[in-house]
C-alpha cells in the first residue's frame, strides 16, 4: 500500500527545530531525551498525526472516528538511525506549541512499524494511506494507524512494547485492535477521585 505523510505545517515544524535550537548549547552527554544526540546532528522526518484515545470512547468505538487529534510527532534522525522523536500539543489558542523530545522504546518500533507499512507494497492507483500515531493511555498502548479515504481498509501495526492482548508483530484491522484492546482493558485498576498517581 502507498504511504504518504502528511504536511503538519510551518508553525509546527518552527516549534519542535526552534526547541531543539535552545539546546544547541547544552553538552550532548545531557540531552537523554535526544539519546545524547547534539541537535545540530538531528534531522526531522516522518511528520505524522497523534489521535488518543480514552478507555471509556474504547469501550463503545467501532471504530476509530471518535479519536482525539492531539497534536504532531516526527522522528528524529541521526545517521543511519532513528534516535528519538519530538512531539507538539495545541496551545490554548489552539495554535502548536513544542512538548517533548523522546528516546524511548516506541521510537524505535515506530520507525520499524514505518518501514514494514512501506514495504506492504499495493495495487496499482490504489490510495495512499497516511500514518499516524494512536495512543490509547490508559493501556500504555501506541500503534501506527495508517489511514485512507476509505476507513473500512485502515490498517493498524502495533508499536512494542504492547499489552499482553496485542502481538506487535500481527497487522490488524480496526475492528480486531480494539477488540485486543477492549481485552486488556479489564485488568487496568479504577482510578478514584483521591488518585494522586499518574503523569
Amino acid at each position: 500500500m502507498p504511504i504518504q505523510y502528511s504536511e503538519p505545517g510551518p508553525q509546527v515544524e518552527n516549534a519542535v527545530r526552534s526547541s531543539l535550537q535552545s539546546l544547541a548549547a547544552r553538552p550532548a552527554s545531557e540531552l537523554h531525551a535526544l539519546a545524547g544526540s547534539a541537535p545540530a546532528e538531528l534531522t526531522m522526518e516522518s511528520p505524522h498525526e497523534i489521535f488518543t484515545l480514552g478507555l471509556d470512547q474504547l469501550s463503545t468505538a467501532t471504530g476509530l472516528a471518535e479519536a482525539r487529534a492531539g497534536g504532531w510527532r516526527y522522528l528524529l534522525r541521526r545517521g543511519d538511525l532513528v534516535v528519538a522523536s519530538a512531539q507538539t500539543t495545541f496551545g490554548t489558542a489552539g495554535e502548536p506549541v513544542f512538548s517533548m523530545f523522546n528516546s524511548g522504546p516506541f521510537v524505535a518500533s515506530t520507525a520499524a512499524a514505518f518501514t514494514r507499512a512501506e514495504g506492504m507494497g499495493g495495487a496499482a492507483g490504489e490510495a495512499p494511506l497516511e500514518p499516524r500515531l494512536l495512543h490509547v493511555p490508559a493501556l500504555h498502548a501506541m500503534a501506527v494507524w495508517l489511514h485512507g479515504q476509505d476507513a473500512t481498509a485502515d490498517v493498524v501495526l502495533p508499536l512494542a512494547p504492547t499489552p499482553p492482548t496485542v502481538d506487535s508483530d500481527r497487522q490488524y484491522s480496526v475492528e480486531e485492535y480494539l477488540a485486543a484492546l477492549r481485552d486488556a482493558a479489564p485488568r487496568v485498576d479504577a482510578v478514584g477521585v483521591e488518585d494522586t498517581t499518574g503523569g
